[in-house]
């Protein structure tokens, strides 16, 4: 290993040999010339220029027995791996790729290396995207969350217009919010239940309408529906012709009392002060009409008045008489008229049909009506299945003869007169042939009907 030059003995030149020396500045003499200088330093290491490369340099030469020298050059501050001007790479030991060869000549080991350089930073740019991305979405995500729990959206003042709202019984303002928001009372159902948990009657809301307007403060909404003073009465309309059943499942839907509440009134028909010819038993007579359900009224309350309004329909054509009349009871009166209801199509042939009714009980005939035994069966439809007609259902009009043991809906006035005053005729039997437009046909030839009922299943095959 030699340290530094000896000027007394020269630069050894008649065998081979190899120097590593760490420099910091050209020897205390000088940088050698001639052929001296080319066989022992070669090229300045400073560069072209005198280019200090650092203190750090390490100048590593070997004679190759040829004349040839092999020069390694690291630069330990200065070049960093993987950065180098020339594109170099580092091989396994950690060293600078070789690429001098030959005396005071440099040669690339690879070819292209500013456009590489070129496009070196995608791969940071690429990675440093695929860590942002999701973490802006992730945020943004997350503050929309809180933005819709904390602070929802809201309008700002009491609104314009008029919603009548429904608010059933055990109504809470989580279910109810939502109801709000989409009639646009309230801009969102949070802003809702927020003002309810801030209210000082958070569990205050009871069933009925209320009169409220659009656009309004959640707060405001909340405390509108919390004042009786809004509450307003709703009017409940009872079709012609529908069962006890549909009658309670409207009341309970539309009426702002639950169904609970009617079905507990049920439980104790006595309470509905019924008429004595009804045995007990409501069906056919809760009347069939229009009715204002005032605020905090009861189901019993509802029940009851529609009791009293056919009460007042039987008062006006004197029933107890009216039947006498025809030979019947009030009660198989208001059975006979739910049957006519039941059957007919349209008011201009329900009193023949109650003609034909007439008939078959006068001649000791089954009534043969498929409503009474879909009735028996809680089935709706036009046409009885061959199965159903074998029903042992006392309702069963194939199987048993005379009227049914009670109505099977609640007839209205047109029913009843028509049983009051039917037509004249001698039919036995008839068929309404297209349901769609109530078209009936009369007649008292087995034959005849049976053609009738052909063309009635014709009509429904093709819907």
């Amino acid at each position: 290993m030699y340290e530094g030059p000896r000027p007394d003995r020269g630069w050894p030149d008649d065998s081979p040999w190899r120097r590593t020396q760490r420099l910091s500045g050209p020897p205390a003499d000088g940088w050698p010339s001639g052929p001296a200088a080319n066989a022992s330093y070669g090229e300045d290491p400073r560069g072209p220029a005198g280019d200090d490369l650092g203190g750090h340099y390490r100048d590593q030469r070997r004679y190759d027995g040829g004349g040839e020298y092999e020069d390694e050059y690291e630069a330990g501050d200065r070049f960093l791996p993987g950065f180098g001007d020339n594109d170099e790479v580092d091989d396994h030991d950690g060293r600078a790729d070789r690429g001098r060869r030959g005396k005071g000549r440099r040669q690339t080991g690879r070819t292209g290396g500013p456009r590489r350089r070129r496009f070196r930073w995608i791969a940071p740019m690429i990675a440093l995207l695929v860590i942002l991305i999701p973490l802006a979405v992730g945020g943004s995500y997350a503050y929309n969350l809180y933005r819709a729990k904390y602070h929802p959206a809201d309008y700002s003042g009491a609104g314009t217009g008029r919603v009548v709202v429904q608010v059933t019984s055990d109504e809470t303002p989580t279910g109810l919010g939502p109801v709000l928001a989409k009639l646009g009372v309230v801009a969102s159902s949070r802003a809702f239940v927020l003002a309810a948990e801030h209210s000082s009657n958070p569990d205050g809301l009871l069933p009925g309408f209320y009169g409220v307007r659009e656009h309004m403060k959640a707060s405001l909404a909340y405390a509108a529906l919390l004042n009786p003073n809004n509450l307003v009465e709703i009017k409940v309309t009872i079709p012609e012709g529908w069962r006890l059943s549909q009658t309670l499942a409207w009341l309970g839907a539309h009426s702002g009392i639950p169904p609970a509440a009617y079905a507990k009134v049920l439980k104790n028909p006595a309470s509905l002060d019924l008429p004595a010819s009804a045995k007990g038993n409501p069906e056919g007579y809760l009347f069939p009409a229009t009715y204002e359900v005032q605020p905090h009224e009861t189901a019993l309350g509802v029940l009851t008045g529609m009791v009293q309004r056919f009460d007042q329909e039987a008062a006006a054509i004197n029933l107890p008489a009216a039947a006498t009349s025809v030979h019947l009871t009030q009660a198989q009166v208001i059975t006979m008229a739910s049957l006519v209801q039941a059957e007919g199509g349209r008011l201009s042939d329900y009193p023949k049909i109650a003609r034909v009714i007439y008939n078959r009980l006068a001649r000791s005939m089954p009534l043969q009506l498929d409503s009474t035994v879909l009735y028996g069966l809680n089935r709706y439809g036009i046409i009885a299945s061959d199965q159903q007609l074998t029903s042992s259902s006392p309702y069963n009009t194939y199987k048993y003869k005379g009227l049914t043991p009670g109505p099977i809906d609640s007839p209205g006035n047109a029913a009843i007169q028509a049983v009051l005053h039917p037509a004249p005729g001698n039919w036995l039997y008839f068929v309404t042939v297209n349901p769609k437009t109530g078209e009936t046909l009369y007649t008292s030839s087995p034959q005849q009907f049976q053609q009738f009922r052909q063309e009635l299943e014709k009509n429904l095959g093709q819907g």
